[in-house]
């Protein structure tokens, strides 16, 4: 019996394509919670993302065979995903359109308000990003970002070496710059 799960995605949408629906099976199982907890993110709707994400699945299985993978299928799956949210949004924004346009005729909303809305949401997520920070990774981030302090200032504050300082800030600036990307990808 073939081991299904051993197989890379590339090789599972090989026989994907040769109608295996075992592969696709497990294809889906790889990808479906990542793909929801995404699509999710962006749509702030469960079922929204739901539909977006069955749409994907749906479509891969029933262009199977005429579907080639020019890189990953990790890659392909994303793109898919990437263009069903933006669709999803630009139809959402369709048929909210009267009522966005009738708000800021009555100047309810106005630019500065959708800015400092867009910033805090910004500025929402970023702290969560640094929450996830090891304590003395933020506090040393945090030192030299938001109080302005140099290594040197920092070592000396804390008792540690430059060196460990400026891998507590190249250590935080990967895990945010990821987790940016992360929000930002889709």
């Amino acid at each position: 019996m073939h081991d299904y799960q051993k197989n890379t995605d590339e090789a599972l949408f090989a026989l994907l394509k040769d109608n295996d629906d075992r592969a696709f099976k497990i294809l889906f199982d790889r990808y479906w919670d990542r793909l929801l907890e995404t699509a999710y993110y962006k749509l702030n709707s469960q079922k929204d993302a739901e539909e977006v994400v069955q749409q994907i699945f749906l479509e891969i299985w029933n262009n199977r065979h005429a579907t080639q993978l020019r890189f990953s299928f990790r890659t392909y799956i994303s793109a898919a995903l990437r263009y069903s949210v933006y669709a999803a949004v630009a139809q959402r924004k369709r048929e909210n359109q009267v009522s966005i346009s009738s708000l800021e005729e009555d100047h309810f909303v106005d630019d500065s308000t959708r800015e400092l809305l867009s910033f805090n949401d910004v500025r929402g997520k970023l702290e969560i990003l640094m929450g996830q920070l090891p304590e003395k990774c933020e506090l040393v981030f945090r030192m030299s970002r938001e109080q302005g302090k140099s290594v040197k200032e920092i070592a000396s504050e804390l008792g540690i070496s430059s060196k460990t300082v400026e891998a507590h800030i190249t250590k935080a600036i990967k895990v945010i710059k990821s987790g940016i990307n992360q929000l930002w990808l889709f």
